[in-house]
C-alpha cells in the first residue's frame, strides 16, 4: 500500500544513543534464544528511539527489549487454537503475579527478566497497576485467538474493548514512568484532562497502527482491526472504511490538543505539587513523541509496507 499521509501536530525526535544501545540489546535476545534476523529487518528497534528520545543507559536497554517482547508477543499466538493460546497465556501471566521460580522457557524467561527490571525502585501501588494491565492485555489476546477460531468477527464496540486492551498501550504508558524514575500521584491519573491525553494516546497509537496494518492482517485473515471491523460492519468500501478511521483518528487528536491546554487549570484545581506538576509535563512530552513514533515507525517499517514477513514468536531464528 503507499503510505498514508497524515497531518499529525506532533514532532519525531530521535534518541542520539539508540545506535550504541543496539548491539547489547541483540545480544540479549540471542541469550534467551529469541528470533532476531527479521525483526531487525524490520527496523523494530527503531520505535523505541522515537518514542522515548530521552531514554540512556540502563533505561533505554530496558526500552528496547520492553518493546522487542510486545513486537514478539504480538505474534506469539497466530495460527494456536485457543487451548493451546490459553496455556501460553496463563504461563505469561504468572510472571507480573510473581510466580518465576519454574520458568525454563526463554521466551517467558525474557518476560521475566523485563519485568524484573521494570519493578525495580518502583512502588507497590506501581506494581499492582502494571500488573493489573498484563492481565488485561493477555485476556484481550486470548480473546482475539477465540473469536478467530470460532470465525466470530467483532462488532465495532466489540473491537473496541478488545483493542484498548489489545494495542498494549497500557503497559507502554506504565513503562514510560518508569524509564522517567517517577510516578504520577493517583490525583493526576484521575484528572479529566490527564485521562483525556492519556486515552487519546493510547486510540491515537491503536488507530495508527490499524491503518498501516489493515493490508497486512486482511491477507492474513485477521479481523482485528479497525478498517476491517467498520467495512464490515457498515458494508461499506475499503476506502471509505479507510476514510472513517482517519476522521475517528483525527478526533482523538483534536480532544488530545484541547486537554493539553486545559490541563494547567486542571493540575492547579487538583493542588498537583509543582515536582509532579514538572514529571506531568514530562509525561504529557512522552505522550506526544508516542504518537510521533507510531506515525513515523508505521508508514516506514517493512512489517506493514509489505517487503518482509513478521517471523513468529513460535519460529526458531538466529
Amino acid at each position: 500500500m503507499a503510505p498514508l499521509e497524515l497531518d499529525l501536530p506532533f514532532t519525531a525526535r530521535s534518541n542520539p544513543a539508540l545506535t550504541r544501545a543496539l548491539p547489547g540489546h541483540v545480544g540479549r535476545l540471542r541469550h534467551f534464544g529469541l528470533p532476531v534476523d527479521v525483526y531487525l529487518e524490520q527496523k523494530c528497534p527503531d520505535i523505541v528511539g522515537t518514542w522515548w528520545p530521552q531514554a540512556r543507559g540502563g533505561e533505554l536497554d530496558l526500552a528496547l527489549d520492553f518493546f522487542a517482547w510486545l513486537f514478539l508477543i504480538d505474534d506469539a499466538f497466530d495460527g494456536l487454537g485457543t487451548p493451546e493460546a490459553e496455556k501460553l497465556i496463563r504461563q505469561y501471566e504468572r510472571i507480573p503475579g510473581g510466580d518465576t521460580g519454574t520458568i525454563h522457557d526463554g521466551r517467558a524467561r525474557f518476560f521475566a527478566d523485563i519485568w524484573s527490571r521494570q519493578c525495580d525502585g518502583m512502588s507497590q501501588r506501581y506494581r499492582q497497576r502494571a500488573s493489573r494491565n498484563w492481565s488485561l492485555v493477555l485476556d484481550a489476546l486470548l480473546t482475539e485467538v477465540v473469536n478467530i477460531n470460532d470465525g466470530h468477527f467483532p462488532t465495532i464496540e466489540e473491537y473496541r474493548r478488545i483493542r484498548y486492551r489489545s494495542g498494549y498501550m497500557p503497559l507502554v504508558l506504565d513503562m514510560t514512568e518508569r524509564l522517567r524514575r517517577f510516578e504520577l500521584p493517583d490525583r493526576v491519573h484521575a484528572s479529566p484532562a490527564f485521562r483525556t491525553l492519556y486515552d487519546a494516546t493510547a486510540w491515537g497509537a491503536n488507530l495508527l497502527d490499524d491503518l498501516f496494518s489493515y493490508e497486512k492482517e486482511a491477507a492474513q485473515g485477521e479481523p482485528h482491526n479497525m478498517v476491517l471491523v467498520v467495512e464490515r460492519e457498515h458494508r461499506c468500501t475499503r476506502a471509505e472504511a479507510v476514510h472513517a478511521v482517519t476522521a475517528m483518528l483525527q478526533e482523538h487528536i483534536t480532544a488530545f490538543l484541547t486537554a493539553e491546554t486545559e490541563l494547567p487549570a486542571a493540575l492547579d484545581a487538583a493542588r498537583i505539587p509543582q515536582p509532579d506538576r514538572a514529571n506531568t509535563h514530562a509525561f504529557v512530552g512522552d505522550l506526544r513523541s508516542s504518537l510521533a513514533a507510531a506515525y513515523t515507525w508505521c508508514r516506514s517499517s517493512p512489517r506493514y509496507t509489505g517487503e518482509t514477513e513478521w517471523l513468529s514468536f513460535r519460529q526458531s531464528g538466529s
